[in-house]
């Protein structure tokens, strides 16, 4: 029958936080200072130890650990803790709310110790207050040897934290492409949806991890999913100005004048950015050079106003409306005068603008 964790000295549940001694026994950290005050001497064993020997059960920042605690765990509290309540403990409140000794060390990226807790039978898919699992710290971590653990004791690859990410959420986000490759093979779902609607795909087009975008792609993963801003991967593509990238998903039939929720096409960001190649792929594949967006601006206005020369000139090559008006009637002549950018105000004035 599975006994309370109790402290030997005040014989009631322990409480956080959890100290520990050379001799392995464990306590309230409140009671063990308390009695080392009035006697220098464990109270289990009575051998002599002083308030310095003391060392937490938990490492409480992002270090790795330097005590054995698992092992001591292993070889003292077993004898008066049912197994499963010491490999299950949790923080009960702090940055670490929640966690479990495996949420932490994998975290810390510590596979020998992911090792012996998951050997002891510590639940792989036990949440923290975020709800998230060790798989999901494992994969933030980049720890592909962690994953690969955990995955095989059955971890659950779709687990869900409270932004609704994945494993393979954090394993694009990071540009981790192996894991990618592990998490997908383990029957992750390619276009699971955050609570922002992203998918694997957007984080890795804004990162700017082609490789994963590759992978994604040849896995299925939906070309023209949205965002909540209504924004496809080709969006942040654009916007973080990833010519590969932006190839790769117009090569797989990636809308490109998909409108985000300003109505912006990835022309305007393009254009936005000063990214002159990807203006020309964009166009080349049909892009609208006077789309416009909720405040009926051009690709043209969005150039005039960062300087860029060359993709003004390209955008009226391409037939752009040299005096389009947005809804203030600014024109790109104006805004480039506003801004100060003589060869542009040139150039649009050579073009007929007024």
């Amino acid at each position: 029958m599975e006994r309370s964790l109790f402290c030997p000295i005040c014989l009631n549940e322990l409480k956080d936080p959890l100290r520990t001694l050379k001799c392995k026994h464990v306590f309230c950290g409140y009671c063990i200072k308390k009695w080392l005050q009035v006697k220098a001497s464990c109270p289990m064993d009575r051998n002599a130890v002083v308030i310095k020997d003391l060392s937490p059960l938990y490492s409480y920042n992002d270090e790795r650990p330097t005590s054995p605690i698992i092992e001591n765990l292993l070889e003292c509290n077993g004898i008066y803790f049912h197994p499963n309540r010491i490999w299950n403990m949790r923080f009960p409140s702090g940055k670490q709310a929640k966690c479990t000794a495996l949420h932490v060390a994998a975290r810390q990226g510590n596979l020998e110790i992911c090792q012996v807790l998951v050997s002891k039978g510590a639940t792989v898919d036990a949440l923290d207050s975020e709800n998230r699992t060790a798989l999901h710290f494992a994969a933030v971590k980049g720890n592909l040897k962690i994953c690969q653990l955990l995955v095989s004791k059955l971890a659950t690859v779709d687990a869900l934290d409270s932004k609704n990410r994945t494993a393979l959420h954090f394993a694009a986000l990071k540009g981790n492409l192996e894991l990618c490759q592990l998490l997908l093979s383990k029957g992750a779902t390619v276009d699971a949806l955050d609570s922002e609607n992203r998918t694997a795909l957007h984080f890795a087009a804004s990162e700017g991890y082609l490789e994963i975008c590759e992978l994604l792609v040849s896995k299925g993963a939906t070309i023209n999913s949205l965002n909540s801003e209504k924004r496809t991967a080709l969006h942040f593509a654009a916007f973080k100005g990833n010519l590969k990238i932006c190839q790769l998903l117009v090569s797989k039939l990636a809308t490109v004048d998909a409108l985000d929720s300003k109505n912006r096409t990835a022309l305007h960001f393009a254009a936005l950015k000063g990214n002159l190649e990807l203006c020309q792929l964009l166009l080349s594949k049909g892009a609208t050079v006077d789309a416009l967006d909720s405040e009926n601006r051009t690709a043209l206005h969005f150039a005039a106003f960062k300087g860029h020369l060359e993709i003004c000139q390209l955008l009226l090559s391409k037939g752009a409306t040299v005096d389009a008006l947005d809804l203030e009637n600014w024109t790109a002549l104006q805004i480039a005068a506003s801004e100060g950018y003589l060869e542009i105000c040139q150039l649009l004035v050579s073009k007929g603008a007024i």
